[in-house]
């Protein structure tokens, strides 16, 4: 086997030069819904995430705040509006054409990001791949809680999603790509058998350099 059967990407800083978890708060306060003092703890949970030490509890609680209460369907305009202001126009051309072509081979084209499913649903969409893994958000009696639903679908959470998404397709995680660019990223990288860094953090492309990974940058 020469190519991939599945290709996996990340979304943010790989597919996009974005976090969206993080526009999603300016977002929010730019529409009057979050408070503006949001950014400031929104940046400090981002560093955390980017080190490695996140607390997932404090920061759904914080995330998902504006969601609690609502319905699905209440918060698709909001959703796709954030999508075509933040994400759409941060799109790397390049990681369009590398889509594309992963896309010729045949293989599943699949988001493997830790942003929730509700926030990266409107990246899957517009790019047309065809599934999305990512953590889901609770809800009962329609709406949201503010808890997830699933296992949090970042670190070593990205493997057993990837691990059960290729094991539905009758095929192991040997024959699978992923791309991504931040060291949370290590394990499913470690674990795939088509690992590439893509736009990487010093620290992973450190460990891209030591394990030999290929290495792309978009900008």
């Amino acid at each position: 086997m020469t190519e991939p059967q599945i290709y996996f990407f990340d979304m943010d800083y790989t597919l996009q030069d974005n976090d969206s978890d993080v526009s999603w708060k300016k977002f929010l306060i730019r529409e009057g819904i979050a408070p503006a003092n949001a950014m400031e703890q929104a940046n400090l949970y981002f560093e955390q995430y980017k080190a490695g030490t996140l607390q997932l509890d404090d920061f759904f609680r914080f995330q998902l705040a504006e969601f609690i209460g609502k319905t699905p369907e209440e918060m698709e305009p909001l959703l796709q509006k954030h999508f075509e202001d933040y994400c759409r126009p941060t799109i790397f051309p390049a990681a369009v054409k590398l889509v594309e072509k992963c896309r010729s081979t045949g293989g599943k084209i699949v988001l493997l990001t830790s942003t929730n499913r509700y926030i990266a649903a409107p990246m899957g969409e517009y790019l047309e791949l065809d599934d999305i893994l990512a953590c889901d958000l609770e809800l009962h009696g329609g709406r949201f809680t503010g808890n997830l639903a699933s296992e949090y679908s970042g670190g070593p959470g990205k493997v057993n999603y990837a691990k059960n998404y290729c094991r539905g397709k009758g095929l192991e995680l040997c024959q699978a790509a992923y791309y991504g660019d931040g060291i949370s990223d290590r394990y499913i990288l470690e674990a795939v058998g088509f690992p590439t860094a893509v736009n990487p953090v010093p620290e992973l492309r450190q460990l891209a350099q030591r394990h030999s990974w290929p290495v792309i940058d978009f900008k």
